[in-house]
């Protein structure tokens, strides 16, 4: 009985799919072509049917070679072929994005994608639609090593290869799953099924997908599919076994999202409406799709179009992704109107200056058209004009046209009147709804009143609610207003809470911090107060802005993000301090500028260069260098900022004053965005917001169970903000789980480790996961100024150690055991296991003598500095079966001396390898790099290049980076490509290479990119 990867996920995937309406499609005597993998006579029969027309043999390859062309760059991330893709081409469309249903939808089993330099990948199953290769599924057996994480690695580490480029330039929709449900406490995503479009390795994001529509799939499969498709993979035994038939179910975690995400109407909407290249100054250019809930609201607003509602308001968090709501939802509702003869225009309206800029930055990033609106004059011109944009302004393409217009150029002239023979439908987004609109104020009477026709989206992360009560008839905290934000805006239209934001990744939990007990203390000690008395409101206001108070606040604040910085191991983030007025915000930057090297940003109302301080806190992309430039550690503000501003690095937060309900929230929220391997966003809290917090969030989930009524969505909710005691809560846990090794941990860790020796990898693994979460809390603890002298943290660390390097140990036994090529591992620790276990005696020699004769192999092997060279790999992998064989068969002492006489002569091998390496390198002043260069760049063009040629080559090309590149810290990819590309190639002919292709030099270069310009 086979019951693996195929057997468990794979096979029944591939049956799934055929309930979806696809076919299944053999490999076997096809017309592909290897360029982009193309199937020849199904791409041919699948144009002229949805062109409606003919084509000749020829007019199909010039096309296939057109998509070839496109796709063969390392710049545009697929946009050629994207927009070729969507496109209405004359000459021939490729796919039907309106009627998907006549498009041609097939599955491909282990399709074989064929780079240059030897690099294959063979995805698990391949998306075709008319015979292109749009996507691909990978699976992995459930509760495989390293979970889908495997995955995602294996994935990034094909990006990363340049050879593979062309390949994902074409395809659209990536999905992994291990067929698992999703694992939502987990700190690591390692269960359950995700999906994305490829970008670099950097900026590829695994997305979840959590079903929120019922799409009817029916649960034949007729009988003759199933043995085609079983037939084919060569796995027909498995027909009958129980373990297939239950995973040919259409409700397994697998094949649930594979309806989600590859059902032909979701999967061509994602095409269509669901992927767009953001060139952000920040991150660059990059390509990114539709979130689930995204997705799932904009046909939640459909739907409400459909039934006539004019208003309503997405509730969905701070960080999940409002302003790209807005843009995708610009581009289903031009369409959606269009069938209605009906011409859109679009607005997205703010209530601050920050805010505009930081919108018109967000839409032009995503490739619209911004109209300038300059002042009141010009915006009443543009309510009362049907154009959308001028001409002159799209430079002859289309681009869908975003007003950005900030509320306050609303006024009773800035009225849409009606057109004659045109009808057009004006549709406003609001951002930021909690904060600036209220039913009898004049910039919401002006607003509504300006279109009586028009569409008004609300988008907020914290609506503005009406009490409530509980079920004992206790009222929670009155706002201080008669309305909600329901009353202005009829109803919700979709809504997305902060704990399945924090499940899916898109934010991070709250750990509020309180501060020092010490500090407390000098602080009541200063101000001369007794222990429980309180301070009287306008006295504590003063002195919050006295200088001795400013001066012992900014120290703490200065200690303690230091120690921040230490115990995370990360210098690049950011803190922001909320003062309690403006006066006090000036003084906090005047301590920074006058007694430390900290640069800080004062962002207050009327302090000058506020934008340009944002960005520099943010980080801006340096266009020529491609670095992002930061200047500033903090930023201090009073009432700026806290809302709508977003910046990932932003992590510790001090709050120096109370800030009620949904505004708390907001604030909060700025340290919420996820950044690199972060758990948390941190609060420094000087007020205790404890109480606010629980109070406004009880009445947001009253809020969404009057209208979900349902807990299960709502269960979690509490798990968003995280404190000191539920830290101390998790120790508890940790320690009740170790109780069993503590004894042996605080006291013996030689008797640990005898303890963990005869646990398999998963238990060995399951201890590690404690004792590595214990050091974490143990940082919370301490970075919250909690004594923390009684947990025994070296101890810990300690036999952290131990299970870890059991864990390694483990892996190289497995290893040992399996052919896995040239994973590089160290045997030395499973060969003392052997000696220590074998029954040999070595009266010949010493235990340590054997060491020593390992250990010198083990530093020729890491002394040498190409890796990938193939008599590297070879010497390597001659070792690792000498090993085998001496855990296999040396009971002899004779074997034992045979075992050790082979290793000496590999040991002498390495060391002749590393020394013609070391040769090699001095010939380019001892560059290990262009050393690595050389050998890759001979192995590559064997048959026609030498030496000698190469060494030319390279010397050249040496000198273009040198004087092109040299002045650069670290110059992009695009960049270094287009300052090499002449140099390389003027330096190929002279070496006699006349013929080469573009491709060709840029493979090239990249063997420079690779080595030399990797990150260091």
């Amino acid at each position: 009985m086979k019951f693996n990867e195929d057997s468990r996920v794979k096979i029944p995937a591939l049956i799934h799919f055929l309930r979806l309406g696809y076919k299944y499609q053999t490999k076997k005597n096809q017309n592909i072509d290897l360029r982009n993998n193309i199937f020849v006579d199904i791409f041919k029969k699948s144009v002229e049917s949805i062109n409606n027309k003919g084509y000749s043999d020829k007019d199909i390859q010039e096309t296939i070679k057109e998509i070839a062309d496109i796709t063969d760059n390392s710049r545009d991330k697929g946009q050629a072929f994207f927009e070729r893709l969507k496109a209405y081409s004359e000459k021939m469309r490729l796919i039907n994005l309106e009627a998907p249903e006549n498009n041609d939808w097939r599955v491909v089993s282990e399709l074989p994608f064929k780079g240059e330099r030897d690099n294959t990948f063979r995805p698990d199953i391949t998306i075709i639609v008319n015979g292109i290769p749009l996507g691909f599924v990978e699976v992995k057996k459930p509760n495989n090593q390293y979970g889908i994480q495997a995955e995602f690695n294996r994935m990034n580490e094909r990006l990363n290869k340049p050879e593979l480029t062309h390949f994902f330039n074409q395809l659209q929709v990536l999905g992994f799953s291990n067929n698992q449900n999703y694992d939502d406490e987990a700190k690591t995503k390692r269960l359950g099924s995700f999906y994305t479009t490829p970008n670099d390795a950097k900026h590829t994001k695994f997305n979840h997908f959590r079903e929120e529509q019922e799409i009817p799939v029916m649960d034949f499969v007729s009988e003759d599919d199933i043995t085609t498709v079983l037939s084919d993979n060569n796995i027909m035994s498995i027909r009958h076994d129980n373990e297939f038939e239950e995973n040919l179910c259409k409700s397994t975690p697998a094949n649930s999202f594979i309806t989600s995400v590859y059902s032909p109407q979701r999967f061509m909407f994602f095409i269509r409406y669901g992927i767009v290249y953001v060139d952000s100054p920040m991150d660059g250019f990059n390509k990114h799709i539709i979130r689930y809930p995204q997705y799932f609201a904009l046909q939640c607003l459909i739907n409400d179009l459909d039934c006539g509602t004019h208003r309503g308001v997405l509730w969905h968090t701070q960080g999940s992704g409002k302003t790209a709501f807005a843009y995708f939802a610009t581009n289903i509702l031009r369409d959606y109107y269009q069938k209605k003869r009906v011409i859109t225009k679009f607005y997205f309206v703010v209530d601050r200056l920050d805010l505009l800029n930081q919108a018109n930055t967000e839409f032009s990033a995503r490739g619209m058209t911004i109209a300038s609106i300059n002042s009141k004059s010009d915006f009443v011109d543009n309510m009362q004009s049907p154009v959308v944009i001028p001409n002159d302004s799209q430079r002859g393409q289309y681009k869908e046209t975003m007003n950005v217009v900030n509320i306050q150029k609303f006024s009773d002239d800035s009225t849409a009147i009606p057109t004659a023979h045109i009808t057009v439908q004006r549709i406003y987004f609001l951002d930021e709804v909690h904060r600036g609109y209220k039913p009898k104020g004049t910039f919401l009477g002006n607003l509504l009143g300006a279109d009586k026709d028009g569409i008004f989206i609300g988008l907020t992360g914290t609506p503005i609610l009406e009490t409530v009560t509980d079920q004992e008839g206790k009222k929670y905290r009155r706002p201080k207003r008669d309305f909600k934000t329901t009353d202005l805006f009829n109803k919700y239209i979709h809504k997305y809470y902060y704990n399945k934001s924090i499940a899916d990744g898109y934010t991070l939990k709250i750990k509020k911090e309180a501060i020092d007990v010490k500090f407390r203390n000098d602080i009541r000690k200063m101000l001369e107060l007794a222990n429980g008395q309180i301070i009287p409101a306008e006295k504590w206001n003063k002195t919050l802005a006295c200088d001795p108070f400013v001066g012992q606040l900014c120290e703490y604040i200065r200690d303690d993000f230091k120690m921040f910085e230490e115990t995370m191991e990360d210098d690049s983030m950011g803190f922001m301090i909320v003062a309690t007025s403006s006066e006090q915000a000036k003084k906090i930057q005047k301590w920074y500028e006058d007694n430390t090297d900290i640069n800080t940003a004062l962002v207050l109302h009327d302090e000058e260069g506020n934008k340009e301080k944002q960005e520099l806190f943010r980080g801006k992309r340096n266009n020529s260098t491609g670095e992002v430039e930061i200047k500033y550690k903090g930023v201090i503000v009073f009432n700026m900022l806290l809302t709508g501003f977003d910046a990932p690095r932003l992590k510790r937060l001090y709050l120096l004053r109370t800030i009620r309900e949904h505004n708390l929230l907001q604030t909060l929220a700025r340290v919420n965005r996820p950044y690199k391997a972060m758990t948390y966003g941190y609060v420094v809290d000087f007020v205790d917001v404890t109480e606010e917090f629980e109070d406004t969030n009880r009445r947001y989930l009253e809020e969404l169970r009057s209208d979900i009524g349902d807990d299960e969505d709502v269960k979690d909710v509490d798990d968003i903000f995280v404190d000191v005691e539920e830290v101390k809560g998790k120790i508890k846990d940790l320690e009740n789980r170790l109780f069993i090794y503590m004894g042996n941990i605080e006291n013996n860790l030689e008797a640990f480790r005898k303890q963990i020796e005869p646990l398999d990898e998963k238990s060995v693994r399951e201890i590690d996961g404690w004792l590595v979460d214990y050091k974490g809390y143990y940082n919370e603890l301490k970075m919250s100024h909690v004594d923390v002298s009684a947990i025994p943290i070296e101890r810990i660390k300690m036999a952290s150690y131990e299970t870890a390097r059991r864990v390694q140990l483990l892996i190289a036994e497995h290893i040992l055991n399996h052919d896995n090529g040239g994973d590089l591992i160290d045997f030395t620790d499973l060969i003392v296991e052997f000696i220590k276990t074998g029954e040999v005696d070595l009266d010949f020699t010493s235990e340590q003598d054997v060491l020593d004769i390992i250990g010198q192999y083990t530093n020729a092997e890491s002394s040498n500095t190409d890796k990938d060279d193939h008599v590297f790999k070879d010497i390597h992998n001659r070792y690792k079966q000498a090993i085998k064989d001496f855990k296999d068969n040396a009971d002899t002492t004779s074997k034992v001396k045979a075992f050790l006489d082979s290793i000496k002569a590999l040991t002498k091998e390495m060391q002749i390898l590393n020394g013609n390496n070391t040769s090699l390198a001095n010939l380019y002043n001892g560059s290990e790099e262009y050393m690595r260069i050389h050998k890759r760049l001979v192995e590559s063009y064997s048959e026609n290049l030498d030496n000698t040629k190469a060494k030319n080559i390279m010397t050249k090309t040496i000198f273009a980076i040198e004087s092109e590149l040299g002045h650069m810290q670290h110059p992009s990819h695009g960049v270094i490509v287009r300052s090499l590309l002449r140099p390389v190639r003027e330096a190929l002919v002279v070496e006699g290479f006349n013929d080469v292709s573009r491709r060709q030099v840029e493979n090239i270069i990249y063997l420079f990119i690779d080595d030399k310009f990797s990150q260091e």
